[in-house]
């Protein structure tokens, strides 16, 4: 598997080195909370508990005019083959991002989720917009819940139980069968 490349500078986004198409007008990246939700007898509504994040969700737009280099339309169907892009399996493509803003909200990977496109009769453009949603592989997401932080409850338990082992280790021992006087 190669490492596909997704970079947003100066206006121009490009994967792998090769520009896309249109000229970008702005990035966008969201995050939430994740909630587990479960009903309470005899009370309306759910009681919510808060359980990490979901993984977060970006969205850039590009303006696909026609000119020199081409059309509206084979732009966008240029973007539409990057869309459909898959790994030898047949999967979506992952890309790895190097953008300032992606690595500041702590988005390394990415895969396209989503590409959507519009157009007026006003102007010979096309607005397209697309969307990738962060990747954690389960495997990142595993080694990531080992290394938590602990909360402070959990390290007062720890230091109870380091205290009751020491204290354990100072009381001497009992002989059987012996006088020790």
């Amino acid at each position: 598997m190669s490492v596909k490349l997704l970079t947003f500078e100066d206006g121009v986004v490009r994967i792998d080195g090769e520009e896309l198409p249109g000229i970008l007008s702005d990035l966008r990246v969201s995050g939430k909370v994740r909630f587990d939700e479960q009903s309470v007898d005899k009370a309306s509504g759910k009681k919510k508990t808060p359980q990490g994040w979901e993984d977060a969700d970006i969205s850039l737009t590009l303006y696909l005019t026609t000119d020199g280099a081409g059309t509206c339309y084979d732009k966008l169907e240029s973007l539409n083959g990057w869309f459909k892009k898959t790994d030898g399996k047949a999967n979506p493509s992952i890309f790895t991002v190097t953008n300032r803003h992606l690595l500041a909200r702590g988005v390394r990977r990415v895969v396209f989720s989503r590409l959507d496109s519009a157009e007026t009769t006003q102007t010979d453009e096309i607005r397209a917009s697309l969307s990738f949603v962060e990747h954690n592989p389960p495997i990142v997401r595993q080694e990531q819940a080992q290394a938590k932080t602990p909360t402070p409850g959990e390290l007062a338990k720890k230091a109870e139980e380091k205290a009751a082992a020491a204290a354990r280790a100072e009381e001497p021992e009992e002989v059987i069968g012996g006088d020790l006087s």
